[in-house]
């Protein structure tokens, strides 16, 4: 099989006998994007593709339809997303071919961090953790150099190429909806959804706040806007993979009802690590 050479801030997707799949070199896995026709020949192929290109791990969101095709496979199944597909349930699934990413560290400590979120965490009150007079509208072109430095500040590494400006304007003018939290002209704090239009599912991610205004209800307040957006443009699914580590965004999407799914043991490569990621899920639309 071919070493492919992609460059970590630029896509690089390849197809495998009709499978398109995306080498991550960033986050040193492959992800499956579409296994609608998945077969046992393309998925050892897919591995191939995988070992030789130094992927620590495969990733895939499937249907219940080609689950058994993946888990005779050796892939586990980390998670679930509700109505992922237009209403229908995705099993998030994982191959490690680097057996030592597959340890994941500190798991008790994680799996008691979300109890503790889903016992403790209330319900969010539109704007009732707002002290501070700050204003959030949708992100423009002209918002990027200031978001990049947002995202440089607050990451020293991130899964996505979120510190370079020309990845955000590519993103902004397709399929990733940006919403700013503004204070006396100044950006504080950001998220997106990142939005799959066919399946009617988004990603709720990107989630950055200057470390002063931490504590404000500032991303709290961001994803109730992002929310009430595309709950407008009927999306059926929202999802967020947060860091298992982090006990504000994990505290935030329990305010907001997102409901735990599971965890992506050693996911991606954020704050100069491979971290585990919790998987959030919610329904705000009904499911026919």
């Amino acid at each position: 099989m071919k070493k492919f050479q992609c460059d970590a801030e630029n896509d690089c997707k390849i197809t495998i006998d009709t499978i398109k799949i995306y080498l991550d070199n960033m986050n040193k896995r492959v992800k499956i994007l579409d296994s609608s026709n998945i077969s046992v020949q393309a998925l050892e192929k897919i591995i191939d593709v995988a070992t030789v290109n130094q992927a620590g791990k495969i990733i895939v969101n499937t249907d219940i339809s080609n689950l058994k095709i993946f888990t005779e496979a050796g892939f586990n199944i980390e998670g679930k997303i509700a109505g992922f597909f237009k209403g229908k349930d995705a099993y998030c699934l994982s191959y490690f071919i680097d057996s030592k990413r597959k340890i994941a560290a500190n798991s008790v400590e994680k799996d008691m961090l979300v109890r503790q979120c889903i016992k403790k965490h209330g319900k969010y009150i539109a704007g009732g953790s707002n002290t501070l007079p700050y204003s959030i509208r949708t992100a423009t072109q002209r918002d990027i150099r200031e978001i990049a430095a947002l995202f440089s500040a607050v990451f020293s590494t991130y899964p996505t190429p979120v510190y370079d400006e020309d990845y955000l304007s590519q993103t902004m003018n397709r399929n990733v909806l940006y919403k700013i939290a503004e204070l006396e002209g100044k950006i504080i704090g950001i998220a997106s959804a990142d939005m799959d239009i066919v399946n009617l599912n988004a990603e709720m991610t990107d989630c950055a706040t200057y470390a002063e205004y931490r504590g404000k209800g500032v991303l709290s307040n961001i994803i109730n806007e992002l929310e009430s957006e595309l709950r407008n443009r009927n999306f059926i699914t929202l999802y967020s993979l947060s860091r298992a580590i982090n006990t504000g965004i994990n505290m935030v999407l329990c305010k907001h009802e997102y409901i735990y799914a599971g965890r992506l043991i050693n996911n991606c490569n954020i704050c100069g690590a491979f971290e585990d990621m919790n998987i959030w899920t919610k329904n705000i639309h009904p499911i026919n």
